[in-house]
């Protein structure tokens, strides 16, 4: 009977654990929490009105994926990133979204393609509004939901994994961008019409020249035929 509540406390436990990590991760991906901001267990416990040791267990595992920095005797810390891991951040996005292009491409079923669709419409939306917040949260889910839209279920992950240093850097919806944001939701749509086109080949290095910021404006009409 012991070891049977036992098991139960830390299955309780665990599911506490991860509903705490997501948050958590949420937090660090919208910017609520910033780079570099301690992050004390015990503050943390007290907020989201539970024990530590959940926190504990969900800050390990956002330190084994790189968005917490674990420093000895001085506790956790949202990950700061250098100029050349933002660098190194760029590459692997580029390499990332080739390969989700490429795995996307001819197979976007028709409910991901509307939600793309949409977010293209709603980018045009808030460019009309300058509303350039918006427009970069829409920016990131367009290309979250291709990474998605791919079926490969670690390429999310490892999206997850560079996602905090490519806001850290504006990298995305970059705010001194000097162009018109409605060019730029317009490079979404291209993107999206190379993958009903049928090429994967193309697609792929299409996604790649996007996150690589090799794409330019007037390349977007024969890039997405």
């Amino acid at each position: 009977m012991t070891d049977a509540l036992s098991s139960v406390t830390e299955l309780k436990r665990g599911l506490l654990s991860d509903q705490i990590y997501e948050l958590v991760k949420t937090m660090i991906k919208e910017g609520s929490l910033v780079p570099g901001e301690q992050l004390v267990e015990s503050q943390l416990a007290r907020r989201l009105q539970v024990s530590q040791a959940p926190v504990r267990d969900a800050l390990k595992q956002l330190a084994h994926e790189g968005l917490v920095t674990h420093v000895r005797h001085q506790g956790n810390f949202v990950s700061s990133y250098s100029d050349e891991e933002v660098a190194q951040a760029k590459v692997a996005r580029a390499e990332l979204e080739s390969i989700a292009g490429r795995l996307t491409c001819g197979d976007l079923d028709a409910d991901a393609r509307e939600r793309l669709e949409q977010l293209i419409a709603d980018m045009h939306a808030a460019a009309e509004a300058k509303d350039l917040g918006t427009f970069r949260e829409l920016d990131f889910a367009f290309h979250r939901g291709v990474i998605e839209a791919s079926g490969n279920v670690y390429l999310p992950r490892m999206w997850d994994i560079i996602e905090p240093s490519l806001r850290a850097l504006h990298v995305l919806g970059d705010p001194s961008f000097p162009g018109d944001w409605h060019t730029v939701a317009e490079w979404h749509r291209s993107l999206l019409e190379a993958l009903d086109a049928g090429d994967p080949e193309s697609a792929a290095r299409l996604f790649y020249a996007h996150a690589a910021g090799t794409l330019m404006p007037d390349e977007t009409d024969d890039a997405g035929a």
